[in-house]
């Protein structure tokens, strides 16, 4: 058997993937996997390469999470990145963080943002 988020195989009955702690009880169901199956399958071919790229950069489904839904650091680049939903003094998940620079970005507009003021206006425009 192999892990749901770092392919990596584990023993039938572990409940937990020994590499990267993922809780295997919560992997995809049969009709999960189909509905993914169905949407790439109707994938325009330069979208699912993309998606296949960020893929084989990503290490486990959180890294890939990461690099499609919080995106490069827009000061220095960096794809090591990831959102501030549990950082306890943000507790935003649209505040990106670049975890090479520190740099804290609306995920949403793409604004920096500061630790004193780490609210987007393009937040307010949804409302």
């Amino acid at each position: 058997m192999r892990c749901w988020n770092c392919n990596h195989k584990v023993t039938r009955k572990a409940r937990v993937c020994g590499h990267c702690e993922a809780d295997l009880t919560l992997a995809p169901s049969a009709q999960e996997a189909a509905a993914v199956v169905e949407v790439l399958a109707q994938m325009p071919a330069d979208v699912l390469a993309e998606l296949g790229e960020a893929i084989s950069k990503s290490a486990t489904a959180e890294d890939f999470a990461n690099l499609i839904l919080v995106g490069a650091c827009p000061s220095c680049e960096s794809e090591q990145t990831g959102d501030c939903d549990a950082d306890p003094e943000i507790n935003e998940l649209l505040v990106g963080r670049c975890y090479l620079c520190g740099q804290l970005w609306c995920t949403e507009c793409g604004s920096k943002l500061t630790r004193t003021n780490f609210h987007c206006d393009c937040w307010d425009e949804a409302e």
